[in-house]
């Protein structure tokens, strides 16, 4: 089982099962509640401007920088997402393709045009929270709509680990499962290679096995156990607050940053320009709603809190099947110590076959030795 003994060719029980324990990390590391606001293509985002916010598509991203399409038609424009627009094509082009040259991005349109689109700087651009208004208005409570429901926080991460995280932890389960039982299977099968007494086999095979299953339903229950924990958010990991009061000003720092110009050198305004920019910037923030200023705050919070609820998940369900592993040998052990007496004595019986083998050699050797 453990894979200390002498190497063989196919790899032992435990390296099966550190296969199956790193490939659960990496998907659970990609789940949603882990990549609440990771940037991806096909995602729905916002792109800081010097105008406020502009909503798109991310068509293309890259380590530092993002291409967004436009949603909004009045977007389409030389501005904050395209450099150039209404190329026209010499060749047939799929509308909605996106291709590179090797240094510049394109994405054809109708009629055979193409736009280029700009490289946004990747901390520009950031996910769009507006799925949370949504179910910030499907939830709606009789609190005073100006403050983070926490039943709906909850709901939310409830959801997520429904969906992204519960899968995957039953089918760590499953893998758990069958690389013990096929490590007790082979296991019986290499030490129970005589053929007398096949109904002791039976029943070594048969107590083994119920050990072995007894310790993965007791790990499946204690899966399920931390799961429906998880759904009630708690952690005093400070990770959680940093995370919250770092994030909490940034869109609004970025867009100062932004309209002031300062990643460009040499730009230089005067006070009342500057003041001018600030208010404007202020002034939009003040116009968003009650419900999007939420939804930001929502998603701040699902974001941080994601990050720490994660490394928990990660760590406890392959903590829960190395147990299993550990334990099913003693298990097995203490099973077959609690063997009868009398179930030894019934099992204990050479088959009619063997019985009637014997008795026939029994009789050939006492003629060999009468002859002698």
């Amino acid at each position: 089982l453990s894979g200390k003994g002498k190497r063989a060719n196919n790899k032992s029980a435990a390296a099966k099962l550190h296969d199956a324990c790193a490939d659960f990390m990496k998907v659970i590391g990609e789940g949603s509640l882990a990549t609440v606001k990771t940037i991806v293509e096909g995602a729905h985002v916002l792109v800081t401007s010097s105008k406020g916010d502009i909503r798109g598509e991310v068509v293309h991203v890259d380590d530092d920088y993002a291409c967004v399409d436009y949603l909004d038609k009045r977007d389409h424009t030389i501005d904050v997402l395209f450099d150039c627009i209404a190329y026209q094509a010499q060749e047939t082009l799929e509308e909605d393709d996106v291709w590179s040259d090797g240094t510049k991005i394109y994405i054809a349109r109708k009629n055979n045009t193409f736009d280029l689109l700009k490289r946004i700087p990747i901390n520009r651009v950031r996910t769009d929270p507006s799925w949370l208004q949504e179910k910030i208005a499907e939830n709606r409570t009789d609190d005073l709509a100006c403050f983070l429901n926490v039943e709906m926080f909850k709901s939310t991460v409830s959801d997520f680990i429904e969906k992204d995280w519960k899968p995957h932890c039953v089918s760590l389960i499953n893998r758990t499962s069958d690389i013990v039982l096929g490590a007790v299977s082979d296991s019986l099968q290499k030490s129970c290679e005589f053929e007398r007494f096949p109904a002791l086999h039976e029943l070594i095979k048969k107590q083994s096995t119920h050990a072995a299953r007894a310790l993965l339903l007791g790990a499946e229950k204690q899966m399920q156990s931390h799961l429906e924990m998880e759904k009630f958010p708690y952690t005093q990991d400070n990770t959680l607050f940093e995370n919250i009061s770092s994030a909490r000003h940034r869109c609004l720092k970025r867009e100062l940053e932004v309209s002031l110009r300062l990643d460009q050198e040499g730009a230089v305004f005067d006070t009342a320009a500057m003041q001018s920019i600030i208010d404007g910037v202020f002034e939009r923030n003040q116009k968003k709603s009650v419900e999007e200023h939420m939804a930001e705050d929502m998603e701040i919070v699902l974001e941080s809190y994601g990050k720490v609820a994660t490394k928990r998940v990660i760590d406890r369900t392959p903590m829960i099947c190395w147990e299993v592993f550990r334990s099913v040998l003693p298990s097995i052990q203490e099973t077959l110590w609690n063997i009868t007496d009398k179930q030894l004595e019934e099992t204990m019986q050479d088959s009619e076959e063997f019985a009637q083998r014997y008795k026939d050699v029994t009789v050939e050797l006492e003629q060999m030795n009468k002859a002698l």
